[in-house]
């Protein structure tokens, strides 16, 4: 059989007709666009949700930590005032027997600042109107930097997502943490030396792993000084 140029013609004529047809058709365009942009929409959704919970949320557990921070700093101070945690106020101390005494410091320490920190926190969180889904932990210390020592406390709080989005790289939960710092105003050197010693103390204590000895000692001179009243 021969070529035949007619037929070769007729056959590349309809083969570039059928493709014509096919660019001009436009069903299924909405499909493959919703594809494209479906999990950009939803990248776009959960970052909305993720600022709306940790905004608010931060603002609340900065000013909770601040207002703690305030509060122990100024009972550690050198001054006639006290804050109570159940309440929520601060006192002036009527009578000296009630200032810390350097001494009792030397062998209790800052004393426990970690209840007082995590009631104050707590408190003020729980009167806001924000989300407080997941768990909430707080930490709190007196740093001592020789020139001087300041309350340092921070609260972190876990939201779990509210939509599981893994799939697309997004954690299934976020952390959200506020960090509030306020010096101690001691203005007696002898204050200061004692604070060095204690902390040099505790170091010790950590070191060689010494805290049965120090609970004796501590309730040792606990009692002695309930014996002298300070």
């Amino acid at each position: 059989m021969g070529f035949n140029v007619k037929d070769y013609n007729k056959e590349k004529s309809g083969l570039s007709g059928r493709t014509r047809t096919l660019i001009k058709d436009t069903a299924g365009d909405a499909v493959v666009e919703a594809t494209i942009l479906f999990p950009i929409m939803i990248m776009i959704f959960a970052a909305l949700v993720l600022l709306s919970i940790y905004l608010p949320a931060r603002a609340v557990l900065q000013r909770a930590t601040q207002y703690a921070a305030t509060a122990i700093a100024t009972e550690n101070s050198d001054t006639w005032l006290f804050f109570d945690e159940d309440s929520m106020a601060y006192y002036r101390k009527t009578e000296r027997t009630q200032l810390n005494n350097v001494y009792v410091d030397l062998f209790s320490g800052s004393g426990n600042i970690e209840q007082k920190s995590d009631d104050i926190v707590i408190y003020i969180e729980s009167r806001a109107i924000s989300s407080k889904a997941g768990q909430l932990n707080i930490e709190s210390y007196i740093a001592n930097n020789i020139v001087y020592k300041e309350v340092v406390i921070t609260a972190t709080r876990e939201f779990p997502m509210p939509v599981d989005l893994s799939f697309v790289g997004f954690p299934k939960s976020i952390e959200v943490t506020a960090t509030s710092t306020t010096v101690v105003l001691n203005a007696e050197e002898f204050v200061r030396n004692i604070d060095m010693a204690n902390d040099f103390a505790e170091f010790i204590i950590e070191k060689y792993n010494l805290r049965d000895i120090s609970d004796t000692i501590s309730s040792f001179g606990g009692r002695i000084a309930s014996l002298l009243g300070w």
